[in-house]
């Protein structure tokens, strides 16, 4: 136990005759003296030198008493809601409209609020980069606003101080900076607000001396492509289902294109590692990064084009099927003229990147080039090396981590952000950032489309945002947050304008934007030969490292791989079998005069002499402390992607490692169907007669469907459905012994050789069976049927005995084996849903089909006298799809969007040779793979 919990379990319990009613009488308490001395030391230190009054204050400011009093309300401006489902815009249930920067994208938010607390998170159906859909890390925003191990106040040398010191310091900056700046360095992310570029600009108007460096660890690429009309698509090393900019819409367009099955949608993923797009590929093709520009030199000749100069010779050449392979693709694309694209990922050179827009220009698609623009901190390392920074202010970023050879040269380090840190803890001050939820900002996604960032809650902790931090350092502007961010949109001067951009969450933006740093040519990859190569991705769900410190991130499976809380070290099947090596084998990675040491892992789809590690793990403080390996150590340079010459060495010992994808195994039965133009899915079997008689049927039958056909396996609608139901996290070990929560799973099938196979993805929730074999097994009728078709779980009366979990076909039973959800900390009680209790040690849980939302819809509906309308009720996880592969909806309506999907040809029940019944039923997938494509 910390001391800080150590105080708060001193503090009389509720009901005891010792109350307490303020802070002067725990302080006065000489038992509880040392207890505070324990859990702040610093502030003993200091304690002698004021009067009881300043100590209590800096108490309260600095530490909040331990986040006691985890309270807050609306903002204290006018927020604006949306027009929520049948006009409701109830304060207790409003929904409004605002934008994060996600580490790569700008994406569009609807934030539902309960009695005014944040507590879910949809995609804006009216913004462009999210048409209603969203991913992990959007939907994890909810946890890291309430998370409690947030910085609740500012540090000072790593003692408690205040904002009223830290105002002193700015003022004291300001006299000091006064005549040229020089000195004065700040480093920030890509700055993607208008707002904070304009501040920018101010700042080194004021401050001629001054320099901005942007860092960017994990790329910040912020061009996207259009693949609403695409028939081919080739992506050389390009994900853009899963990392790129603009991936929920990109996973839209592309499902939307794929359902017609009548037309050819093909995908070819060549790459070096899997991505999430080479996992829905038609075909996929490890490749060498070393072995990229040779080939796009090959499709570009292939294409009737020039061949470019290529240096070297593609360690390719010798196989005997990249001819044919090249000239079928070719092929493929000139027959798709106007229909067919190229994209090259932003990890290759702009070398490559020139002669996939020269095809795509052969090809009636003229795109602009893509690329991510580099980090600049080169500039700032040598002048931190040169010990020419005097003030360097770190903006909501972490250097100590992130950036190789980063030091603590400067006479003065200011940090701002919202955990304390790598880089926080050897600042001179850290200063506790605000989450978006609680300021006023502004997000621009691209030349056209821009967003205002509105509070949706007052801030829960003593914290700035980036924009007050400058605007003390610029010195007498205007201290209001909300016209600050009006004063950059002149357009929206008027209030009918500003009220419609607030509501709707996007608007025309017709200002310049922010320019991007130009891009410079990276290393290109060397020719190929025997050795190993290393290659660089950010983690999907942790992105650059940034959040670490999610626990719904942390144990969300990694969509690939399916390795929850860490990361390995990914090598191919064969290059395992050459070396004898098998998941989980400690390796030391040497590059160079660098190293580290990490466990493997045999992923299938993996070209054969690369070896990939992922950023984002291997933290040293906060709640990624301990787990993973830290991939920065191998880094040579800001933005460096891969390098040659990699030394591998088994270490002869063993980690174990939490991996989803063999918690339940289904025995190879006939789990997955998919279908091609010339062999259709098997269809269903029809419904077999049953011994055990019909439940009676009510005035609504729900029932859910699946397509295996547009679902790409992002795992958004499995932490979507952990935060509407209140499902708790359970760590790493629990996770390693099987006992995940998570209410939804996403399983992965593949065909084929493991040198390239096919990849097919499968949610498995509750199938809420019409004879569920869980219902007669329960000797208290915990789980028991109701009359429109829903298996329910009554919670007090579940004794645990597990009959249940045992008697399940399909593994979906949830149990809490230990005490799993954190009762104590008042900020994660604040952010549960209300509507669905919170489950205790020894109770199953399971799928719901989210009931709270369809007794709500009864409600309105009984109010008004009519039936539940189709598309009325929608779950969790139908509302954070990106792709729409889930649809829920009433069966005894013959028009409903589910009752449409039974009577598909594609239609099938999981197990359903079991005759369960159930009510979820699954859509085969369906691919168009070339007649001509030759297998290694």
């Amino acid at each position: 136990m910390n001391a800080t919990d150590a105080l708060r379990d001193a503090l009389p319990a509720p009901g005891t005759p010792r109350f307490w009613r303020a802070l002067e009488e725990l302080l006065d308490d000489a038992s509880k003296r040392p207890l505070l001395e324990n859990a702040w030391p610093g502030l003993a230190t200091i304690e002698p030198t004021l009067d009881r009054r300043g100590f209590l204050r800096l108490l309260g400011a600095s530490i909040a008493f331990a986040g006691l009093g985890a309270c807050s309300g609306p903002p204290p401006e006018r927020i604006v809601p949306e027009l929520g489902r049948g006009g409701d815009t109830a304060r207790h249930r409003a929904r409004y409209a605002t934008a994060i920067d996600t580490g790569n994208d700008v994406v569009g938010l609807l934030v539902a609020l309960r009695d005014g607390r944040p507590m879910h998170v949809d995609g804006n159906p009216k913004h462009p980069a999210t048409l209603g859909g969203s991913d992990p890390r959007m939907q994890a925003a909810v946890l890291d606003l309430w998370d409690p191990a947030r910085s609740s106040a500012p540090l000072r040398q790593g003692q408690p101080a205040s904002w009223a010191d830290f105002e002193a310091e700015a003022a004291d900056l300001r006299r000091r900076f006064a005549a040229s700046g020089d000195g004065l360095h700040v480093l920030s992310g890509a700055i993607r607000s208008p707002t904070l570029a304009r501040q920018r600009d101010a700042l080194l108007r004021r401050y001629p001396g001054a320099r901005w460096h942007v860092h960017e660890p994990a790329g910040g690429a912020n061009a996207t492509w259009d693949l609403a009309d695409l028939r081919i698509i080739v992506a050389f090393d390009a994900d853009p289902l899963g990392t790129a900019p603009g991936h929920v819409r990109h996973a839209r367009d592309f499902a939307a294109a794929r359902a017609d099955t009548e037309q050819t949608t093909r995908l070819y993923a060549i790459e070096p590692t899997p991505s999430l797009t080479g996992r829905n590929a038609d075909h996929v093709w490890p490749v060498a990064v070393s072995d990229m520009p040779f080939l796009i030199g090959m499709l570009a000749e292939a294409c009737g084009l020039p061949s470019p100069a290529v240096a070297g010779v593609g360690g390719v050449i010798g196989d005997r099927h990249v001819a044919d392979r090249i000239g079928l693709i070719a092929k493929d694309l000139l027959d798709h003229r106007g229909q067919a694209q190229v994209l090259a990922g932003p990890y290759l050179p702009l070398s490559a990147h020139a002669t996939v827009h020269a095809i795509n220009r052969h090809l009636g698609r003229d795109t602009a080039p893509t690329h991510a623009p580099p980090s600049d901190t080169a500039d700032l390392l040598a002048q931190l090396t040169a010990r020419r920074v005097d003030t360097l202010l770190i903006l909501e970023s972490n250097p100590a981590y992130t950036l190789p050879e980063f030091g603590f040269l400067a006479r003065n380090t200011i940090h701002l952000g919202r955990y304390v840190d790598e880089t926080a803890r050897q600042a001179q001050w850290h200063l506790p950032a605000l989450h978006p939820f609680e300021y006023w900002s502004d997000l621009r996604r691209d030349e056209d489309v821009a967003s205002i960032v509105q509070p949706v809650i007052a801030p829960l902790v003593d914290g700035r945002s980036a924009h007050e931090v400058l605007a003390l350092l610029l010195g007498g502007v205007t201290d209001d947050p909300l016209r600050r961010i009006r004063d950059t949109w002149p357009t929206l001067a008027d209030d009918d304008a500003w009220t419609e951009a607030l509501r709707d969450g996007a608007f025309h933006a017709d200002t310049p934007a922010d320019p991007a740093a130009p891009p410079t040519e990276d290393d290109p990859p060397g020719p190929a030969d025997e050795t190993l190569e290393l290659v660089f991705r950010p983690d999907p769900h942790l992105w650059d490292g940034r959040h670490a410190d999610n626990a719904w991130l942390q144990e969300l499976p990694h969509p690939v791989t399916t390795q929850a809380w860490g990361n390995a070290a990914w090598i191919s099947p064969a290059l395992a079998n050459a070396r004898g090596l098998r998941d989980g084998d400690r390796v030391r990675l040497d590059l160079g005069d660098r190293h580290v040491e990490a466990p493997v892992l045999v992923v299938p789809g993996q070209a054969e002499r690369s070896v990939t590690v992922t950023l984002g793990h291997g933290r040293r403080t906060g709640l990624g402390a301990g787990h993973g390996y830290d991939a920065y150590a191998l880094r040579a340079r800001d933005g460096q992607w891969h390098a040659r010459g990699l030394t591998l060495t088994p270490l002869g010992e063993r980690t174990e490692l939490a991996l989803i994808q063999a918690h339940q195994d289904m025995q190879r039965r006939d789990i997955i169907r998919v279908g091609t133009p010339g062999h259709p899915p098997q269809p269903a079997r029809g419904t077999p007669p049953s011994f055990y008689p019909d439940a009676p049927s009510g005035e609504y039958r729900w029932s859910m469907s699946i397509d295996l056909d547009a679902c790409i396996g992002c795992n958004a609608c499995t932490i979507a459905c952990q935060s509407e139901n209140n499902i708790p996290v359970v760590g790493e070990g629990q996770v390693k012994l099987g006992r995940r929560m998570h209410w939804i799973r996403v399983d992965r099938y593949h065909e084929g050789s493991p040198t390239a196979p096919a990849t097919y993805h499968q949610p498995v929730p509750c199938m809420h069976c019409e004879h569920a074999p869980c219902e007669v097994v329960c000797p208290v009728e915990a789980t028991v049927h109701d009359g429109e078709g829903l298996n329910l779980q009554v919670y007090n009366r579940c004794i645990g005995t597990r009959f249940c979990s045992n008697n399940c076909p399909y593994k979906v039973r949830r149990f809490n084996f230990l005490a799993y959800a954190d009762f104590a900390r008042e900020s994660l009680d604040a952010m549960r849903n209300p509507e669905v209790s919170v489950r205790a040690k020894g109770v199953m849980e399971k799928c719901t089909y989210c009931v709270q939302r369809i007794q709500q819809a009864h409600a309105s509906a009984d109010r008004e006298g009519r039936r539940i309308a189709d598309g009325e009720v929608t779950t969790a996880c139908q509302d954070a799809c990106p792709t729409r592969a889930i649809v829920f909806g009433d069966l005894c309506t013959p028009s409903s969007s589910v009752s449409k999907a039974h009577a598909s040809p594609r239609k099938y029940a999981l197990l359903e040779e079991l005759n369960t019944r159930p009510r979820t039923i699954y859509l085969a997938a369906w691919r168009h793979p070339h007649p001509d494509w030759s297998e290694a």
